[in-house]
């Protein structure tokens, strides 16, 4: 799909536009690579062909400061209560001694093993939230963190595990 581009003087505040070529080196990743993902329609972030036929990225401006928010999640079949104040309480904690301003916490009950977690993949969905605090990679599931912290990255986004710093 082609998109129009507005004249740059008319772009909205919250988004830059930089060339699909510099996107894939600052990436670090080739350009034909990016020019493919574009294609294939896995591209990580938003993106735009100008009249000339040149493509675009769309990138949230650096000033913008994103929503950091903390999640925690407990398993159906144990205490769940406790277990998720415990998360919620320690996460709190550190974000304060690490001086991170915490925007809401998201609490869940879901097994990452058998189903799905819906509040976590509508945190996922908010471009506006730029980090989630979870107590270790096992509550969004080992397997599923990796592809998460994969997914996040190109687009500045972390998800980020109490015991990483």
């Amino acid at each position: 799909m082609i998109a129009r581009l507005p004249p740059n003087n008319s772009q909205p505040d919250e988004m830059r536009r930089i060339r699909l070529s510099q996107w894939a080196r600052n990436q670090g990743i080739a350009r034909i690579t990016a020019y493919r993902m574009l294609k294939r329609g896995v591209l990580p972030v938003p993106s735009e062909r100008s009249p000339t036929g040149r493509w675009y990225v769309l990138l949230p401006n650096q000033k913008e400061v994103g929503k950091t928010v903390i999640y925690a999640r407990a398993n159906p079949e144990y205490q769940q209560v406790e277990s998720i104040n415990r998360q919620v309480a320690g996460l709190a904690e550190w974000a304060a001694i690490t001086n991170r301003t915490v925007f809401t916490v998201v609490r869940e009950i879901a097994d990452p093993r058998h189903g799905p977690m819906p509040r976590l993949e509508r945190l996922l969905i908010d471009t506006q939230i730029t980090e989630i605090l979870i107590e270790s990679p096992s509550i969004v599931g080992i397997c599923q963190y990796s592809l998460l912290v994969a997914a996040l990255t190109p687009q500045g986004r972390r998800i980020t595990p109490k015991n990483s710093n």
